[in-house]
């Protein structure tokens, strides 16, 4: 059995974030997996804290898109790798297949309905729905991101370099389900029609009992051979 995932603030997750991040610039790789202990909306980059209505600590992550709220029902990983590495070609949407790849394999042995996102539709959003995902990022699909069979959204990617080196984060809502983030946004309402297209894993047949840290036990082990690819 792997290591349970870390409790952290907010802030400490958004530091772990950049701290391996700058070790990958040097040529480390790194895993971690966090469940944010207090609740926390993690905004996108550049999205404005005027977003936020929430009585939560509210962070900033390096990566774009819109806010996710995090709490113990999220399983967040983290993992960086050096430049040079399979996980970081120069193409940054192909940079996420493996990624994608081996959680939905992890999660489709789970018994888990789910596919990877392809790119051509992930391109086929249309505008709404791409302002949507400014806002919330479980509003928009990325390429190689996991839906279930029946399209909605189950697991979310995104991806930050430095000098070479890739910072890979990955969102899986285990039993917090993501339109959760509606209520701590300004008019969070308005992007209930992109939320109620997403699921957590413990709403999938058979797991219904899920937790982060049993999901963690799972993907730690494909997730790290990656690492070493």
């Amino acid at each position: 059995m792997s290591d349970a995932p870390i409790r952290r603030t907010g802030s400490d997750y958004i530091e772990v974030g950049a701290t391996l991040l700058a070790a990958a610039a040097e040529g480390q790789v790194a895993l971690a997996a966090t469940i944010v202990s207090p609740p926390a909306l993690v905004l996108g980059s550049a999205q404005s804290e005027a977003d936020a209505a929430t009585e939560s600590d509210v962070v900033r992550r390096g990566t774009g898109g819109g806010a996710v709220f995090c709490d113990h029902g999220v399983l967040l990983i983290d993992l960086a790798v050096p430049a040079g590495h399979a996980l970081a070609p120069e193409d940054v949407t192909e940079a996420y297949r493996p990624l994608g790849e081996a959680v939905h394999q992890t999660l489709a042995g789970l018994g888990v309905d789910c596919r990877t996102v392809g790119v051509d539709e992930a391109r086929a959003m249309d505008d709404a729905r791409k302002a949507a995902a400014r806002r919330a990022c479980w509003a928009g699909l990325s390429p190689y991101e996991i839906v279930l069979g029946d399209g909605r959204k189950l697991v979310g990617l995104a991806q930050r370099r430095r000098r070479g080196a890739v910072l890979h984060q990955v969102a899986i809502p285990v039993s917090t389900p993501p339109a959760e983030v509606l209520n701590h946004l300004v008019d969070g309402a308005l992007l209930e029609p992109w939320l109620r297209e997403t699921a957590m894993v413990a709403s999938a047949a058979g797991c219904g009992s899920a937790t982060p840290a049993g999901v963690w036990d799972v993907v730690h082990a494909p997730l790290a051979a990656l690492l070493h690819t």
